[in-house]
């Protein structure tokens, strides 16, 4: 399901010269890790709940019967492994932290030949973007990224005065490419 939230607003002051409509972008927007990306809506090619997809004994996951990635951007994001405070096992705690907070959204694209299943941690919005709005993401920023984005737009939240949504335009081929880099396997 996909929603559209009546108290967001493009940034940007309407360009009263012009009979001509703004150039906008329909895009599903899409949270991670306090984070929000979005993606043109011709990138999608479903966005589905958790429970349609299945899962087999090798923990492989399948969509319609086809294998699917599945991704989560927020272990792409993160610079540190997680610490452990409570005194559990780390492989322990790790569990029970995948159980408390599985994804129950997943925004499913087609990059290359395998379609990629994106965890969300909300169910994903659909968003018209106006083009015109659209900023490089600062230098300094851009590395906390990981380079999953290098454009932003920033909006204006009616409901929080004067404070600024900042959606970051997800790329694609950098979210393959980090994924399909060699693993280090330990030695045996």
């Amino acid at each position: 399901m996909i929603h559209t939230p009546a108290n967001i607003t493009a940034n940007t002051t309407p360009d009263r010269t012009s009979h001509n409509a703004a150039k906008i972008c329909r895009a599903v927007v899409f949270s991670v890790s306090g984070h929000r990306f979005a993606l043109p809506l011709g990138a999608i090619a479903r966005i589905v709940h958790r429970t349609l997809l299945q899962r087999d004994r090798n923990d492989l996951f399948y969509f319609e019967n086809q294998p699917l990635d599945l991704i989560h951007l927020n272990q792409l994001l993160q610079d540190a492994p997680p610490r452990n405070t409570t005194g559990q096992t780390q492989e322990i705690q790790e569990v029970q932290e995948v159980q408390a907070t599985e994804p129950q959204f997943f925004v499913i694209v087609q990059q290359g030949r395998q379609p990629m299943g994106l965890a969300a941690d909300t169910p994903p919005i659909l968003l018209d973007l106006p083009l015109d709005a659209v900023h490089t993401v600062p230098q300094a920023y851009l590395h906390k990224l990981q380079g999953l984005a290098s454009q932003m737009i920033s909006l204006e939240n009616k409901a929080a005065d004067g404070v600024l949504d900042t959606i970051f335009l997800l790329n694609l081929h950098q979210v393959a490419t980090l994924i399909r880099q060699p693993v280090a396997v330990p030695p045996t």
